[in-house]
């Protein structure tokens, strides 16, 4: 007879010591960007919870697909382009990595992680012609990453290669991500729904492909569900460089909700393309004045906890599973290398889910 037995995985450690899958992560792999008391503590919960690796729970005489992974024994490299550490230590895109080496941790699979922020300043250890698979994250600012190093970016492209969260533009190969045109759609549903007939897009990146998919969904679905929406999208005055930044200050959204609170016929309800943008769009509000949930409402997407955890009311945003992309990723480079990298890009999306908050006014109740 049979017998299910749920296993503790990285997300059940997680919950149970109410951190990110991402942090539960590092500090299992004794990472020193996390203190020693939260690795001492996240690892006492993991004991508690008997939590090991799916690696370390096979018999060594199982038979698994895992095993037979075309990625043993392969030089694999999780690398960023031009981003700022503080980009990388966001959530969103600290569980899309973790979710790759979760993903590599089951399969037994040995990896190396690399960070490029300034795409002039290669660290001279790394050895391109050595890898045979890269899981790149990078800027998705216009072409900014295409055209900083090209020399680079050639040597790059002839590794099979998946992007994670988004394929910058002119770059090569696979990529896993959200559906960002479907949550800008949900996006535009919920507002709609919660009786907003006028409604905004608000995004200081007006070249970022995530934010441009998230304003295509929401602009076309607000004007099929017949709503007024107005567009509200221009840069920071000092633009974007590389390495690229999140915005943590409400200077760099200032100038929009400034637009948005004088225009001639304001909006109920906005839509910040993503949880960074709606955290400074917060603090650009209080500036003014004016309170979320009561006489602006505001919906995001990433469910990203670094910016949404402090913001009150609680925000209404979009969960994209980065966890599970990172995962994705590494089956498809898998698939990749089984193909012997002769398939075409393949663009891969992952569905995302509402986490409702109290930033969403119902003006029908």
């Amino acid at each position: 007879m049979s017998k299910i037995v749920e296993l503790v995985t990285v997300k059940t450690v997680a919950k149970a010591a109410d951190c990110a899958v991402s942090t539960v992560s590092r500090a299992l792999r004794d990472d020193p960007s996390i203190s020693e008391a939260a690795k001492q503590r996240i690892r006492q919960v993991a004991a508690s919870l008997d939590y090991r690796p799916l690696r370390k729970r096979r018999p060594k005489n199982e038979t698994t697909q895992s095993t037979a992974s075309i990625l043993k024994g392969k030089q694999l490299l999780v690398l960023s382009l031009g981003l700022d550490r503080s980009l990388i230590s966001l959530p969103v895109v600290s569980s899309a990595i973790s979710g790759v080496e979760d993903a590599f941790s089951e399969l037994g699979v040995h990896f190396q992680v690399a960070h490029i922020p300034d795409l002039q300043a290669v660290p001279a250890h790394l050895d391109f012609d050595q890898i045979d698979g890269l899981f790149l994250i990078g800027p998705l600012q216009g072409k900014m990453l295409i055209e900083s190093n090209k020399t680079l970016l050639n040597q790059l492209s002839q590794i099979p290669s998946v992007w994670l969260l988004g394929r910058p533009q002119g770059c090569w190969g696979d990529c896993v991500g959200a559906n960002d045109v479907l949550l800008g759609a949900k996006a535009a549903d919920y507002l709609a729904d919660h009786g907003h007939q006028h409604v905004a897009f608000l995004n200081p990146k007006p070249d970022h492909l995530i934010m441009m998919n998230r304003e295509t969904g929401f602009v076309s679905q607000a004007m099929r569900r017949g709503l007024d929406v107005q567009r509200f999208v221009d840069p920071p005055s000092q633009g974007w460089n590389l390495p690229i930044k999140p915005p943590l200050t409400t200077e760099a959204v200032q100038h929009l909700v400034d637009q948005l609170l004088n225009a001639k016929k304001r909006p109920t309800a906005v839509f910040a393309g993503a949880d960074s943008v709606a955290a400074v769009v917060y603090g650009s509000l209080a500036r003014r004045g004016i309170k979320v949930g009561e006489e602006i409402s505001v919906i995001s997407g990433n469910n990203d906890h670094a910016f949404i955890t402090g913001l009150y009311p609680q925000l209404t945003t979009f969960d994209i599973h980065a966890h599970d992309i990172g995962r994705l990723a590494v089956r498809q480079l898998e698939t990749r290398l089984t193909m012997k990298n002769s398939i075409a890009n393949v663009d891969l999306t992952l569905e995302p889910h509402l986490t409702p908050g109290e930033s969403v006014r119902h003006l029908n109740s």
